[in-house]
């Protein structure tokens, strides 16, 4: 691919959508391999896509949110910004929204565009927000966590942690899970903005978390992966990587994927490595498991299938 890439890849309906920093969203037939279309926003593209029925959504390094049809890549919607935007649009009931560096955050409507409210909470946005039960949750460079009514925008809570927030928050039954730089992990309960529990690992962490069952997987800038129980905090295990670890994890039934330098798979249940794979030296986005194959890019432009 042109540019280097380094948000994550998505997958819908055989067709991988990538963005980079040569200002393109490329479609490819994961079949073929083969480009099946290109959008060029004229500027850089660090946001990971995201999908809306029909559409292809993400924001660019000038601030602008571009809706683009998925299977022609025809642009559909245009939003005008006023700062980058680097984390991926969410979508809920018929709004869009999307936060960006001067640490605003923006709803606007999914068919036209128009703004339904704006909220500015006081940090850089550099992370995706995520949507539960009527809310929005976003981490800020100042170290809050934030929860707005999506309807309205008006701030529900703020939570403070001890630096700032590069990690995008997960939701789960009635649990907010975040790291942040201060070298914590944290569990926040959604309607108060309470802290439940809080764990100490040895470096900040920007890598967001995933989810399953009663397991919360993480890693961070130490190298090391681990896996905590969502109810309690307690340690379940923990696998040292070596390289820094600033990507998300995946998870996919009992496997646990991570990139930091090489592509990982680990057992969920007891974090061993069940392989890991030298595909170049910048893997660091979240890899798309499917089927049949396990879709990866780097930040030198490169997309790989692994069968």
């Amino acid at each position: 691919m042109e540019g280097g890439v380094r948000g994550a890849p998505v997958l819908r309906d055989g067709l991988l959508y990538v963005t980079s920093l040569a200002g393109y969203l490329t479609a490819i037939d994961v079949r073929t391999g083969q480009e099946a279309w290109r959008f060029n926003a004229k500027a850089p593209i660090h946001s990971t896509p995201s999908l809306s029925p029909g559409h292809v959504l993400f924001a660019s390094d000038e601030g602008k949110l571009y809706a683009v049809d998925a299977v022609n890549g025809t642009k559909t919607l245009e939003v005008v910004g006023g700062a980058e935007a680097w984390g991926s649009p969410i979508v809920a009931k018929n709004a869009i929204f999307f936060g960006d560096a001067r640490g605003r955050m923006r709803a606007v409507n999914s068919a036209n565009g128009a703004v339904q409210w704006q909220r500015e909470l006081g940090g850089k946005i550099y992370s995706s927000a995520c949507a539960a039960e009527e809310r929005i949750f976003v981490g800020c460079g100042s170290g809050e966590l934030c929860c707005m009514d999506s309807r309205s925008g008006n701030i529900l809570w703020k939570t403070s942690t001890g630096d700032g927030i590069d990690s995008s928050p997960a939701v789960e039954n009635g649990t907010l899970f975040v790291g942040s730089l201060d070298f914590f992990f944290y569990a926040i309960d959604v309607t108060s903005g309470v802290i439940r529990w809080k764990y100490e690992v040895e470096l900040g962490i920007s890598s967001s978390p995933a989810v399953s069952g009663n397991a919360v997987v993480f890693g961070c800038k130490a190298g090391v992966l681990r896996a905590l129980d969502t109810q309690t905090g307690k340690l379940m295990w923990a696998q040292r990587i070596g390289q820094p670890i600033t990507a998300p994890a995946a998870i996919s039934g009992s496997t646990v994927w991570i990139q930091a330098g090489m592509t990982y798979a680990l057992n969920l249940a007891d974090g061993n490595i069940l392989w890991r794979a030298r595909l170049g030296n910048s893997l660091q986005s979240t890899p798309v498991v499917a089927e049949s194959a396990i879709y990866l890019t780097s930040m030198e432009g490169d997309v790989y299938a692994l069968g």
